[in-house]
């Protein structure tokens, strides 16, 4: 992980990676491992595609058994367009046997038709998301290290046609914000205290990624919405990115990480003091 990176990650939030001898301790692994949370990713559309290529074969087959009586009854016809058959009686009885072929080839044919359209509807793209983000990483706060599994990353980004390099950055980007929010510590050295289970956690981490990556490339912006939304990723409710201050999404997130209260009240509480003009102007984040 380049420090600069890094560095910036701290700034965005605020907060502070653990150190060690003044150094910071962070571990990215990326893994080619596949999670069972990833198990429909790996597999694309289809939940059996095994059933779906069987279908396929199945219609191939019945096409071709319908092509075998009616490609000679055409060739047949084509003859007796030139020069009429000499016996009317075997003509007739060639016609009325091929159309009876025909009908029950047909028949056939439009079955395993039917049957592929239905393996086909039972594999659409709402069956595959969401997708739950332990599919693509893990975060430990005890040895703030994050864990990233390439292969289903790989395979989302073909599935939704993103750059796969570009969408293993913002992942990475996710992951950092997310690995920072709880195991950072505030500016003047209070830590978390809320549990890591908290849903809040990765409403946060997005929102931060947003606002960090909407400074970045377009590409990054797109790959990222793509990801979050995929795993069904969502945003604080109360919190609106577009024409908030950097620094009340700072205080407001100190604020939720150090009480025992609900992120819109953090958000409705740092909206309040903001409002007191002129005291508001000398609290800082780090007094929450």
């Amino acid at each position: 992980m380049r420090v600069s990176l890094r560095t910036e990650i701290e700034q965005a939030m605020g907060l502070k990676f653990p150190e060690q001898g003044g150094e910071p301790v962070i571990r990215f692994e990326e893994s080619m491992e596949v999670p069972r949370a990833a198990e429909n990713v790996m597999r694309g559309f289809y939940r059996d595609p095994g059933k779906v290529q069987g279908a396929f074969n199945r219609l191939l087959a019945e096409t071709g058994s319908f092509l075998d009586v009616l490609l000679p009854r055409r060739s047949r016809l084509r003859e007796w367009t030139e020069q009429l058959p000499e016996r009317p009686l075997e003509a007739e009885s060639f016609l009325r046997t091929s159309s009876e072929q025909l009908a029950k080839k047909e028949q056939r044919m439009l079955q395993a038709e039917k049957d592929l359209l239905q393996n086909l509807k039972e594999n659409a793209l709402q069956d595959l998301f969401p997708v739950e983000l332990k599919a693509f990483g893990v975060c430990s706060v005890r040895e703030s290290s994050v864990k990233i599994f390439l292969k289903p990353l790989s395979q989302l980004a073909e599935i939704l046609e993103l750059n796969p390099e570009k969408l293993r950055f913002v992942v990475r980007i996710h992951f950092l914000f997310l690995l920072l929010l709880v195991s950072g510590a505030d500016l003047d050295g209070k830590t978390y205290i809320r549990g890591e289970e908290e849903p809040m956690l990765d409403a946060l981490a997005g929102a931060y990624a947003f606002k960090y990556l909407g400074s970045q490339a377009p590409e990054y912006a797109h790959c990222y919405k793509q990801w979050f939304q995929a795993w069904g990723g969502t945003t604080p409710s109360a919190l609106s990115l577009a024409g908030e201050s950097t620094e009340k999404l700072r205080a407001a997130m100190v604020f939720w990480r150090r009480q025992d209260l609900s992120w819109e009240t953090c958000w409705r509480i740092v909206g309040e003091l903001e409002g007191l003009r002129p005291v508001s102007k000398f609290i800082r984040s780090e007094d929450f």
